[in-house]
């Protein structure tokens, strides 16, 4: 069995550099394999919230093998999720953009890249899963490269794009400086960087505690508006767009979510919530990974298309919206131009 071997609670804070940090609290992740205690951890300067103790990085990279809960989803299912993704992320800066090439850092099995190609752009990838990039290559016919950013960007002259976007990919980053190095490297003078996490500002986290859903042996740090935008600053990125979504209260959560919850926690006291886990994933594993993929992909494309950007809709200005206090994230940043 895999065992956390990092203790990084004294480290300097990738942000602001302070080793002074508190502990929120601590959970077990049996139904993801996770061995031993899950520790949250708070910067007491900035803020970041962080785990320790955690697995090296190569046992991190081997967490996303083809059994990642995440690749065992239908393809139509995942495609349509990118509806609201695009709608508040690439929609956005879409008209500021002349060339329509971008890179995806993350791409997992290439389903944003697959449908931003059939709106029109050049549409690459990089993903640290060799079945995922694979997928992708073979089911999309995406360029994906099979690697980290970092890795990307090392590996040869860089190529630049005028829009790089990382969803849901700060948070299992183990190096958040080197990366923000690398995907800064990835952006060409004048263009944009998209970032979209889990918010490490949350105000559900109060309410929620270690049951917030953004918590998870996947999610090593998470990030608030101002300490993302600290680390693009800090490389020439000028922060044009910053917000949050899922911007309702935990108290007004569907009935039907808090129930799931509290079925989870109690298999997870009396040790049936692995099993139980295995169970929902083969389930949802079964059967072809591609049904009507093609056909969805074009449905997709049809709803982008027509659907408004996500400042129009209700979650905008939801309970949480002022202030970034909404359970995600979006930053949209441009890199500087030559004077």
């Amino acid at each position: 069995m895999i065992e956390p071997v990092v203790d990084v609670a004294a480290n300097p804070c990738c942000v602001c550099s302070a080793v002074d940090s508190e502990l929120l609290w601590t959970n077990v992740w049996p139904e993801h394999g996770y061995p031993g205690e899950f520790s949250m951890r708070r910067c007491r300067q900035c803020g970041l919230l962080f785990n320790s103790p955690r697995l090296d990085d190569h046992e991190i990279a081997n967490l996303y093998g083809k059994n990642y809960y995440f690749f065992l989803r239908r393809d139509a299912r995942e495609l349509r999720r990118m509806v609201p993704i695009v709608q508040r992320t690439v929609a956005l800066v879409e008209d500021r953009i002349g060339e329509r090439r971008c890179l995806d850092i993350g791409c997992g099995r290439g389903y944003l890249p697959a449908v931003l190609r059939k709106l029109g752009w050049e549409a690459h990838g990089v993903e640290i899963s060799p079945e995922a990039a694979e997928y992708a290559r073979r089911q999309f016919g995406l360029n994906v490269f099979t690697g980290t950013i970092e890795q990307y960007s090392a590996s040869g002259p860089a190529e630049t794009f005028p829009l790089v976007t990382a969803i849901d990919v700060l948070e299992h980053v183990p190096s958040p400086r080197d990366f923000f190095d690398a995907a800064a490297r990835a952006v060409r003078p004048g263009g944009y960087l998209i970032i979209d996490t889990p918010n490490g500002g949350a105000r559900n986290i109060d309410d929620r505690g270690a049951d917030w859903g953004g918590f998870n042996p996947f999610h090593i740090y998470l990030f608030s508006v101002p300490a993302v935008s600290r680390l693009l600053e800090e490389r020439g990125f000028r922060v044009e767009h910053a917000f949050s979504y899922g911007n309702r209260r935990a108290a007004r959560a569907p009935l039907s979510r808090k129930l799931r919850d509290r079925a989870a926690r109690a298999l997870k006291r009396v040790g049936l919530i692995r099993p139980a886990a295995a169970m929902y994933f083969r389930l949802k594993a079964l059967g072809p990974a591609n049904p009507r993929a093609n056909g969805v992909l074009d449905e997709v494309v049809h709803e982008v298309r027509s659907c408004r950007p996500f400042t129009e809709t209700p979650d905008a200005t939801d309970e949480l919206a002022p202030g970034a206090r909404g359970d995600n994230i979006v930053v949209i940043a441009r890199k500087a131009a030559p004077e």
